[in-house]
């Protein structure tokens, strides 16, 4: 899944224009769903049953954007072998302890990524090289996604 685009949540929206969410249209709303300004609940027309399949639509859509971490991190665990390419890749694992990234010493909440009941689980999203407070947008790390040969970790 690439980033979620305002112009997809627009085209699930009714459209209507009503400006009953607050907001000066649905395109204007969609911006502010993406962001995570504003709730689908917000928008009264689409609890109209013309509109059932575009909100069925809609929540899965913007459930799978919002679940993303603050690195905008998504581990399809239905996915995810739990092979542990993508800890032993992590960067910042690795600079932490070559036998802990590697799974042979004990867990560490220091890490990124461990792997916990058989799927990658996030443990400390701050450390992680993506993470934008630490301002790597020019190149952020995607060693993570390209170690896993399952596609079971990307970001949005």
């Amino acid at each position: 899944m690439t980033k979620l685009s305002p112009i997809e949540v627009h085209r699930l929206l009714p459209r209507t224009n009503c400006k009953k969410c607050g907001s000066a249209s649905c395109m204007a709303f969609a911006v502010k769903l993406v962001g995570g300004k504003a709730a689908l609940e917000e928008c009264p027309e689409i609890n109209d049953a013309r509109y059932l399949r575009q909100k069925l639509a809609l929540k899965e859509l913007l459930s799978k954007a919002l679940a993303a971490t603050p690195t905008k991190f998504v581990i399809h665990e239905d996915k995810c072998t739990g092979c542990g390419n993508c800890v032993d890749a992590c960067p910042a694992n690795v600079a932490i302890s070559l036998e802990v990234s590697g799974g042979k010493g004990s867990s560490s909440r220091d890490l990124v990524l461990s792997i916990e009941d058989g799927v990658v689980k996030v443990l400390n999203v701050k450390a992680c090289r993506r993470f934008e407070e630490q301002g790597n947008e020019s190149r952020p790390c995607s060693v993570c996604v390209d170690s896993c040969p399952y596609r079971a970790i990307e970001f949005m």
